[in-house]
């Protein structure tokens, strides 16, 4: 067994359009950003998990950025990381090894931490074990990772962390999924006014957001089905936006994507506040993960013509905010 360390690293995803959505085999785009999980493996008996760190943002703002885990979590992920690598390769035992997690995303905030965390953990113990992989294999794997952890996930995240950049995504069935990486970035002209604000760590998970939406289904079929329809298009009119650089349309897509998540309630008071704010000075935001019912709802993703503008909002409610490039590398081995 080699005794060199390994370390890999994946980025975090945001959805520009498409959250909730994509679930029940809407269009969903999305987007990596350039804040990443490191997990690092070398043979040992002890695992453990880094603590805090700070990092430093474009903006020259220090954000706060927590590890994956404390400990006790750690150990989950380990169980749940090991159990599929197992299962799927037919493995009785794995020989001991030191895991070392460590986290520029703030967790539980909507920006695929969970599969980020099980795309470079199973690529390393892959790698350790000297089992030959390749991106699908990761990707699908990670897929039954975030099954454990979310319930009934779309395969968005997964798959936009291992494959990087900007993808279209499309659940077709439970065992057809439309993985779309696509040929163009997000154009400079628009990238540069895009600002994410941290709400907060919302109370519900995004499992329990999900479930929520499926009883809301089952209750008001027609309010989903009409969210549901409502978003498609705008999922597809937004694709359009950003390839023609179209800041006016960009704009006027989001404020009616958050919208309709609004309609879904998925979004909190103190949120949607907020966001009344920044759409008033002329920008735009929405949620960006699975939201939540009472307070924070994680990161919100923001666009403003003059992003300063955004940045005094979160200012004046004492909220974290950070620049971060988009459409990055996804999963990498890292030197």
């Amino acid at each position: 067994m080699r005794k060199s360390t390994i370390v890999f690293s994946a980025p975090g995803k945001v959805h520009l359009l498409g959250e909730h959505a994509v679930v029940y085999g809407k269009p969903a785009l999305l987007a990596t950003l350039d804040l990443r999980v490191f997990v690092t493996l070398t043979p040992s008996v002890i695992v453990r998990s880094e603590t805090t760190k700070q990092s430093s943002t474009s903006n020259g703002k220090i954000a706060t950025f927590t590890s994956f885990a404390r400990n006790d979590d750690t150990k989950k992920v380990q169980k749940i990381i090991e159990s599929i690598v197992k299962k799927y390769f037919k493995i009785k035992t794995i020989p001991s090894y030191q895991l070392t997690i460590t986290s520029q995303l703030p967790i539980g905030s909507g920006l695929g931490s969970s599969a980020a965390v099980s795309a470079s953990y199973i690529a390393v113990l892959l790698t350790f074990l000297k089992i030959k992989w390749d991106l699908s294999l990761i990707n699908n794997l990670t897929y039954e990772a975030e099954k454990v952890f979310h319930g009934n996930p779309s395969g968005a995240d997964n798959s936009t962390i291992v494959f990087g950049g900007l993808i279209w995504f499309r659940k077709e069935g439970p065992d057809l999924k439309l993985i779309q990486p696509l040929p163009f970035s997000i154009p400079p002209k628009l990238a540069k006014n895009f600002i994410l604000i941290n709400t907060g760590r919302p109370k519900e998970t995004t499992k329990d957001m999900v479930v929520m939406v499926k009883n809301l289904y089952q209750k008001k079929p027609k309010v989903v089905d009409r969210f549901l329809e409502n978003q498609e298009q705008l999922t597809k009119e937004l694709l359009e936006a950003v390839k023609l650089k179209n800041e006016k349309k960009l704009i006027s897509i989001i404020k009616m994507g958050e919208n309709n998540l609004e309609n879904i309630a998925v979004v909190s008071k103190s949120t949607a506040a907020i966001i009344r704010e920044i759409e008033v000075s002329c920008g735009a935001a929405k949620i960006c993960g699975g939201g939540g019912k009472k307070g924070p709802t994680g990161i919100l993703l923001c666009y403003h013509p003059t992003p300063k503008i955004v940045e005094n909002i979160a200012k004046s409610h004492n909220l974290d905010y950070f620049k971060t490039a988009l459409g990055v590398e996804g999963l990498r081995k890292e030197k």
